[in-house]
């Protein structure tokens, strides 16, 4: 079968639907980092008086200390929301979740907007942060129910669809920024702070055409309403094809059932006992490790940077380089599911470590490099941004919602999101200190702190991660349980120990009982209600 052959119009929908919580990290980071550079916002919100060394001329711009802050506080709010997620999605369950960040991410953007009365920045930055509390919960729940509802030959590409918007969210941004930079009005931030209301509003009125997690439903024993979901997500459309419906619930059921009672209260301190310790700490590495590389800095100050370097035509270079990453993230839909993840990692830490290389290398012989050093500046830059965008962008999000058990799956990927943006935390409020002029002065030699973490990361990955492609879930809980090594999980056959497993919980009693039953319809013109009944077993 092709990798394709799964995919239904309803579960596409599902996956789109979803994953528009990303767009509001994209785009918030995506106008961000613009307007960092815009000099009509950092004469109106700046208070610090910077004298040009060359000319003379002096001008108002946010300082380090207001940068730090304005970066460093919005990824503050993004863990705050992963902190509230993982209980409100566990006990009102995932599209509740998404109405939820819908709200909270109106009244950021509204808060945003007012700060333009005085012009004052601390306002910006607390609506900023409340914002990016949407952007947290968004973190922590689109990627649980996008695992939940996928079928395991799908999941790595349905879940890049998180990834994929999200880089929309930078065009776009992007696109605004540069249609008004040169303004000397509020247009100037308004316009883009006010773009922010329309994302809340589409997943309000689009959340109708989505259903609840199957898994979800089922770990609240709601069997029925879980067995019509799995109908409506998969490419079932005879009655032979019911059993396999209904097979599929209750492995569901029976996997949930044997993890609970082996993390009996299912509490935080659960994440790190027996096999759920490898998991966590896996979870955990990638998440954190692909913010130790430099997507922060990339995306809050590539543009400053470039101007700092003296580079020209800055703002259509981040302009192009967003889409770039874009285009770049589509290969996300046909990659993860055909090569791997494990594959990928590799791949992108060796990638990745090349071309930030070259950048410190460039940077240090070259103060403000111009003509073809210049060039070739910009073009491993975006040659980073590509790569990254199919391998350290969208996997670590993958395997923190496939790798945990299922009653652990909110709390793991909680965890692994507010570790990453702790990192990103760090990054954000650390970076104008030892970059600027009048700190560190570091500049782009900054590329040579990146390479150094890609190259611990391709160490990480290739000890600790397990490839998990093509795996369910279900499945997946097995393996862990079995403490299978890591470099075996690509080869390894599991059919036994699912055998086993099956008949330890009675499904293949399930199975065994829905096939007499049909067959036995067959033959007599039977209406099919006993199937109804197994239905509920």
């Amino acid at each position: 079968m092709g990798l394709y052959s799964e995919l239904t119009p309803r579960l596409a929908l599902v996956s789109f639907i979803g994953s528009l919580g990303a767009l509001s990290f994209g785009y918030d980071n995506g106008w961000w980092g613009f307007i960092l550079g815009a000099p009509y916002f950092n004469d109106q919100y700046g208070r610090t008086v910077v004298t040009d060394a060359t000319t003379g001329a002096t001008s108002i711009s946010l300082s380090a200390s207001e940068q730090s802050a304005g970066t460093g506080l919005g990824t503050a709010g993004i863990m705050i929301g992963c902190m509230i997620a993982p209980w409100f999605n566990e006990k009102f369950g995932r599209k509740k979740s998404f109405a939820l960040l819908a709200v909270v991410g109106l009244i950021g953007a509204l808060i945003q907007a007012v700060s333009t009365v005085g012009r004052r920045y601390w306002v910006l930055i607390a609506g900023k942060i409340i914002l990016n509390i949407s952007v947290g919960i968004a973190s922590a729940v689109v990627g649980v129910y996008l695992s939940e509802c996928a079928p395991a030959s799908l999941r790595g590409t349905l879940m890049s669809n998180y990834n994929i918007i999200q880089n929309i969210g930078y065009v776009l941004a992007a696109g605004t920024v540069y249609g008004v930079v040169t303004k000397t009005t509020s247009i100037n931030w308004l316009l883009p702070i006010c773009l922010q209301f329309i994302l809340p509003a589409v997943i309000l009125s689009t959340l109708p055409l989505i259903p609840e997690s199957p898994r979800w439903l089922v770990a609240q024993g709601r069997l029925d309403e879980a067995t019509n979901v799995i109908r409506s997500l998969r490419k079932y459309k005879s009655q032979d094809d019911d059993a396999l419906i209904y097979v599929e619930v209750e492995e569901i059921r029976a996997a949930y059932e044997e993890m609970r009672k082996i993390h009996d209260g299912v509490g935080w301190i659960e994440l790190f006992r027996g096999a759920n310790l490898r998991r966590t700490l896996v979870a955990i590495g990638l998440q954190s490790l692909q913010q130790a590389q430099g997507v922060s800095f990339v995306s809050n100050y590539a543009l400053i940077t470039l101007i700092g370097l003296g580079i020209s035509n800055v703002y259509t270079i981040v302009m192009v380089l967003y889409v770039v990453l874009f285009v770049s993230s589509l290969g996300a839909f046909y990659f993860p599911d055909k090569i791997g993840r494990r594959a990928l990692l590799l791949i992108g830490s060796a990638s990745c470590a090349t071309w930030m290389a070259v950048i410190g290398a460039i940077t240090t012989k070259y103060a403000a490099p111009t003509g073809g050093m210049a060039h070739f500046l910009v073009v491993s830059l975006f040659l980073w941004v590509a790569i990254f965008a199919n391998t350290w962008s969208i996997i670590p999000w993958t395997v923190a919602a496939e790798i945990p058990s299922n009653p652990l799956r909110e709390k793991t990927l909680a965890l692994a999101s507010w570790s990453g943006f702790g990192v990103g935390l760090a990054v954000g409020f650390i970076v104008p200190y030892i970059q600027n002029a009048e700190y560190g002065d570091l500049g782009g030699k900054i590329a040579f702190l990146w390479m150094g973490f890609s190259i611990i990361s391709g160490v990480f990955v290739y000890f600790f991660l397990p490839e998990l492609k093509g795996r369910t879930l279900e499945e997946l809980d097995y393996m862990f349980e079995a403490r299978i090594p890591t470099r075996q999980f690509r080869k390894f056959d599991s059919s036994g120990m699912l055998a086993e497993k099956k008949h330890e919980h009675g499904t293949d009693k399930v199975v065994g009982e829905i096939s007499m039953v049909e067959n036995t319809d067959v033959e007599k013109g039977g209406s099919g209600e006993d199937i109804d009944q197994l239905e509920r077993v």
